[in-house]
């Protein structure tokens, strides 16, 4: 809240005051960091270019270099924020759920037109597959939050891609 009330001159009572209260306001960065920053992240996984493999490997990469970037908080927020919001904050733990669940959901969608197009094994479950990425995300973000590196991040991604289920 400093740094913000520091950038743009307002006071914290007042910036409370235009979102009605510290829920909205943080109500308010959630949704511009879905609108800006997991549109970015996920920009891969809608790209109709790229294999499903190609769109997933795309995802991973974006997380470990947008994770780890020089000058930006480390991890994501929508990760991040989830282990810190309390208890009496339901509203804002529900909307923050409701938008990873809402990423989580894109990733899995690709997987399944992936494997209607035969670009994963036959007994590939693409909605497992979606919940195995998203959580190798989420673990890149703590892993990013702790100090790893792009390297590190990159090489924890490409283990993840080594199993990928190929249609064979």
């Amino acid at each position: 809240m400093a740094d913000l009330v520091a950038e743009t001159g307002v006071a914290a009572a007042s910036l409370y005051a235009a979102f009605d209260n510290k829920a909205g306001l943080f109500a308010a960065v959630i949704e511009h960091y879905s609108a800006t920053f997991s549109v970015h992240l996920y920009a891969p996984i809608n790209d109709p270019a790229l294999s499903t493999f190609e769109a997933v490997t795309g995802l991973l990469e974006r997380a470990a270099s947008t994770f780890s970037e020089p000058g930006t908080p480390a991890g994501c927020f929508m990760y991040s924020a989830a282990a810190a919001v309390s208890p009496a904050s339901a509203a804002i733990e529900c909307l923050l759920r409701d938008k990873r669940i809402a990423a989580e959901a894109l990733l899995v969608e690709r997987l399944h037109r992936g494997a209607a197009h035969g670009e994963l094994a036959a007994d590939a479950d693409p909605a497992v597959l979606g919940k195995f990425f998203n959580t190798v995300m989420e673990g890149m973000s703590v892993q990013a939050r702790d100090g790893a590196t792009i390297n590190e991040l990159l090489s924890i991604a490409k283990m993840a891609l080594d199993r990928w289920p190929a249609a064979v």
